[in-house]
């Protein structure tokens, strides 16, 4: 509501056709389906939550400030969490949105490292996301720290080769160290045993190498048999919005899942295309800009960390944010370069225009001197 007052209610298109469109999916699915109160429920969490911060990120910004603020916000968060360990209120069960909600830090903290100033300073931020994340988060936002690295990795233009093959290699001992020679169990067991740090994630961590992953899915195995079964009743077109909740009273813990259950083979399709559209812009902004794409790739990279084992899509605010912000930033850099080629084109007109008058000028003055 402040940013609508200080922009004086100025929504951009965009905006208001995102939402109708929605809208009507909303209805749609409303009158073809039966669980027409998870529906609108659904649809007030969307249009309170995600749209609210879809809004915020049609707004006008700039990258210098969008970073600045993005280094205030995950201090802030990592003192806000690590208080809320400290004192004791962390549930076990809450561990999942415990590791998420600190994931943001992590990637922002790794983002800073690519700058020359306060290595040292975010260095150790990254280190202490990292553990907090490993003791008391969950498998997940791992996914999301790993997709920053390679998305860093292969699109950096300002990291330079070396480091980037260092960083790979690294990738790639570790993971033959950690995986194939088991050397994440004899960390784990480490962890455990000598450092007495038994916390309900380095259990789901040690249940998922020891007994494999189906065992520590916390019952996901189970939900997916019957949401396959689900998808086969209606293939094609879906079972509506909001079917995983009705059924089950759960989401359905994949992004891809959630699509092919709700709205079958035609709305995987529609996704895939409106994926590529979005892989496009991003590939536009990078090209204008390339410290906006790495911190908008830090909110795709923890939104979609979540929506590939959790979460659902209507829901997932920061994804929401992350579209927003790519879509205003490619029309901002896409309309200011365009005007600054008419500015461009008004001075190379404006001199030649004054270049005519002035050779005019010249041959006049030299027939009169001749005269």
């Amino acid at each position: 509501m402040s940013l609508l007052i200080i922009f004086k209610f100025n929504i951009k298109k965009y905006v208001y056709f995102i939402l109708v469109s929605i809208t009507l999916l909303f209805l749609l699915n409303y009158f073809l389906f039966n669980s027409r109160e998870v529906i609108l429920f659904i649809f007030g969490e969307f249009f309170l939550k995600s749209f609210s911060l879809f809004l915020i990120g049609s707004f006008l910004f700039t990258t210098e400030y969008l970073k600045k603020y993005f280094y205030i916000f995950s201090l802030i968060n990592l003192i806000s969490l690590s208080t809320i360990l400290v004192l004791g209120y962390i549930d076990p069960l809450d561990y999942m949105r415990f590791g998420y909600a600190l994931l943001p830090t992590l990637l922002t903290s790794l983002y800073a490292l690519r700058d020359d100033k306060n290595k040292v300073f975010w260095l150790i931020i990254a280190s202490i996301s990292f553990m907090i994340i490993l003791f008391y988060g969950s498998r997940g936002p791992l996914i999301g720290f790993l997709l920053f690295i390679l998305i860093i990795i292969f699109t950096d233009s300002k990291l330079h080769i070396l480091k980037k093959t260092f960083a790979v290699l690294s990738i790639v001992s570790g993971y033959i160290y950690l995986i194939i020679f088991n050397g994440v169990l004899k960390i784990l067991d480490y962890i455990y045993e000598a450092l007495n740090i038994q916390t309900y994630s380095i259990i789901k961590f040690k249940m998922m190498f020891e007994e494999g992953i189906a065992v520590s899915s916390s019952g996901r195995d189970f939900l997916f048999e019957n949401f396959i079964d689900q998808i086969k009743i209606s293939p094609i077109w879906g079972n509506g919005i909001g079917i995983t909740q009705e059924l089950w009273e759960v989401s359905a813990h994949n992004l891809f899942l959630q699509i092919l259950i709700e709205f079958g083979v035609i709305g995987i399709s529609i996704f895939g295309i409106l994926s590529f559209g979005i892989l496009i812009l991003l590939i536009k902004v990078r090209k204008m800009d390339n410290e906006l794409f790495l911190l908008l790739s830090i909110i795709f990279s923890a939104s979609f960390s979540r929506l590939l084992v959790s979460s659902d899509i209507w829901l997932r605010q920061e994804l929401w944010l992350f579209i927003s912000l790519l879509i205003n930033a490619y029309l901002m850099t896409h309309f200011n370069k365009k005007s600054k080629k008419i500015e461009i084109s008004k001075k190379l007109l404006k001199d030649t225009v004054y270049d005519l008058k002035r050779v005019k000028k010249e041959n006049n003055h030299d027939k009169t001197s001749l005269y």
